[in-house]
């Protein structure tokens, strides 16, 4: 009986050393970090050596004693933009660390997407928009435009009309008070002869025919694998097994490419009202807008089509792409 008496006061024993060193943690902590006492007038205040305190600091940290948060949501990390634009080849990657559920991360995204635009585009210019979550995220969070002429790239598909390209179109207008050219058609027609009607009414004609002077396009893309697109549920059966036999990995306006950055169903894009693959390519500046990684391996095919020159995402999305190459 009396082992077990001894044995039981040097297991408390034990505790109270424990106890003891982790309430020295904590009073180190709460020194360094909340009082903004230094290490050297702290281990002056113990009566220890401050390479001391620094390991009681670690050792704080790596017991949870601390915990760390930044609060980076929507803050940009220019130094992992910079790795990712190396790694695409692009003019420019705007990077923004992102935190949340879907639509608050699309809205950090969007808000850099809509400051950028603010402080670069100039008036007269004439912008192009598609549609997406993100780019409604975007233009709805635009402060001001010059006054410019929006231009839509592409018909629309079912769906969430909120974020269809009329929306879109919309809303950037309002914000530069120039002029407007929207596209009342449908993205994909059963044949050609249709999409070739569609191109002659005059108001589509007035879109189309300001898309050689379009001096910025504003793009989501589309990704396949894993799918994170609106296009794919709007095909029938036939131009989607052809899309999937042909390794369709992402859509941009309407185009399908393979992870090559080519063309996967030209025979699609004939019927596609929508600016060409080609015309969409000579655009000076295409900024393209998106986030998470599942997207990682559409934004590379993108940018090697040369369907992107400047790149507006969060942090998740540049990391899966760093991590592919």
């Amino acid at each position: 009986m009396s082992q077990n008496r001894d044995f039981g006061a040097h297991m408390s024993d034990l505790d109270r050393a424990a106890d003891d060193e982790r309430g020295l943690l904590a009073a180190v902590a709460r020194a360094y970090y909340l009082e903004d006492i230094s290490r050297i007038d702290i281990a002056e205040k113990l009566g220890i050596s401050r390479f001391k305190v620094a390991r009681l600091l670690a050792r704080a940290r790596q017991e949870q004693i601390v915990t760390i948060t930044i609060n980076d949501a929507g803050l940009p990390d220019a130094p992992l933009g910079e790795r990712l634009r190396e790694t695409l080849g692009l003019a420019a990657c705007h990077v923004v660390r992102s935190h949340g559920e879907p639509n608050n991360v699309r809205r950090q995204i969007g808000a850099a997407a809509a400051r950028l635009l603010s402080a670069t585009l100039r008036p007269s210019e004439v912008l192009g928009v598609t549609w997406g979550r993100t780019l409604k995220a975007t233009t709805s969070q635009l402060e001001h435009l010059p006054r410019l002429s929006v231009v839509q790239l592409t018909g629309f598909v079912a769906g969430d009309l909120s974020s269809s390209p009329l929306e879109v179109v919309r809303d950037a207008s309002k914000r530069s008070g120039g002029d407007i050219y929207p596209m009342f058609a449908p993205l994909y027609v059963q044949d050609r002869a249709t999409a070739e009607g569609l191109r002659r009414h005059p108001d589509i004609r007035a879109a189309m025919d300001l898309y050689p002077s379009i001096t910025t396009a504003l793009l989501s893309i589309g990704s396949w694998s894993p799918t994170d697109t609106t296009v794919r549920d709007v095909l029938d059966l036939e131009d989607l097994s052809r899309a999937i036999a042909g390794g369709c990995v992402a859509d941009v306006a309407g185009t399908l490419i393979g992870e090559d950055g080519e063309l996967v169903d030209p025979e699609l894009q004939e019927r596609c009202i929508a600016i060409p693959y080609e015309q969409l390519k000579k655009v000076p500046r295409i900024v393209a807008v998106a986030g998470g990684a599942a997207k990682a391996a559409a934004i590379r095919a993108a940018a090697r089509a040369g369907l992107v020159t400047e790149l507006v995402t969060d942090h998740e999305l540049a990391l899966a792409v760093l991590a592919l190459a």
